[in-house]
């Protein structure tokens, strides 16, 4: 295994951690300037643009503990560690989104039906400073977006750019022609965005946290790399979860040719530079065998029977 992973690992979580926490003092300082900003306006896009920076002040303090966290190392309770919380705060992030997207759509209906007056100027003014705020928080965030957590933060405030140029727009417009219905409209495009972003990193955190096997990497795939080396007859019962974006973990079970102490030390080495080197792979666990299944619980006779883990025991099962 390779033991510089988890330092390397570490120091990723740490420099988020960093990032992340000087983005949230930039964004309670922007939060305070736009939400006076919507109260001198009466804006409603720049309103739920406000209390939209206001969950993510609250998501990017639950981020910098969860990202604290899981530097911890593991012990005889947390045996995988606690990356796992970083991707529960990231849950809970985007949960938060989806209901705030929820409001912003009930009050850009209750706008609809009473409408009321929108200063322009003032729109103009906050979305340009919000804007640049935002931008500077992207560009600070965007090379560490591989992390769960960082990524959740980073897709916020690049919506929070997005939707600052849309009020830019809006207010430009308004100014002109005096249509105040495009406040409206812009803030339900506003929630589809936040809306649609927070969903798909919701399900995601779900994936991992279910234990579903990484997107990135197809198993078949994998078991033809490491057949691929030579002297492996099959490789069996392969298991491939993360604990987060970044630490990933496998089980599996490999019959050689030559079964043998020198020979499976020397295929374990090579195996777990294979899985390192290509798949992101940090933490394997290889059982060696004999023959194909050898040592499986349900190749025994009086354990003969279907185990619900076992991938290729159930396959086989569905296909006859």
């Amino acid at each position: 295994m390779n033991e510089k992973a988890p330092q390397s690992s570490n120091y990723g979580f740490k420099k988020s951690e960093k990032k992340v926490f000087y983005t949230a003092i930039l964004v309670s300082i922007i939060f305070a300037g736009k939400f006076t900003g919507a109260f001198m306006t009466h804006s409603l896009a720049l309103f739920s643009d406000s209390w939209h920076l206001l969950t993510d002040i609250a998501s990017l303090f639950i981020s910098f503990w969860g990202l604290k966290i899981a530097t911890k190392p593991a012990n005889c309770k947390y045996t995988f560690g606690y990356y796992r919380f970083s991707i529960f705060t990231a849950l809970v992030n985007n949960v938060s989104l989806i209901i705030i997207s929820i409001y912003i759509f009930y009050k850009a209906i209750l706008r609809y039906f009473n409408p009321v007056d929108v200063q322009p100027v003032g729109m103009i003014i906050f979305s340009i400073l919000g804007l640049i705020v935002n931008t500077i928080i992207v560009l600070n965030l965007k090379e560490n977006s591989s992390n769960m957590n960082v990524k959740s933060v980073f897709l916020h405030f690049l919506g929070d750019a997005l939707s600052d140029i849309g009020v830019l727009i809006g207010g430009v417009i308004i100014y002109f022609t005096h249509l105040s219905g495009v406040d409206t409209l812009l803030s339900s495009i506003l929630a589809c965005l936040i809306l649609r972003n927070a969903f798909k990193m919701a399900v995601e955190c779900i994936k991992i946290l279910l234990e579903a096997a990484p997107e990135e990497i197809s198993i078949d795939n994998l078991k033809k790399s490491i057949k691929d080396l030579g002297g492996i007859v099959e490789v069996t019962d392969v298991h491939i979860w993360s604990l987060s974006k970044e630490i990933l973990s496998m089980t599996a079970h490999i019959s050689l040719k030559e079964y043998n102490i020198g020979n499976c030390e020397a295929k374990l080495h090579d195996i777990q530079h294979l899985l390192n080197d290509k798949f992101n792979i940090d933490h394997s666990t290889i059982q060696f065998e004999k023959c194909t299944c050898g040592s499986c619980f349900h190749s025994k006779p009086d354990h003969n029977y279907c185990c619900n883990m076992c991938i290729d025991k159930c396959e086989n099962e569905r296909n006859k």
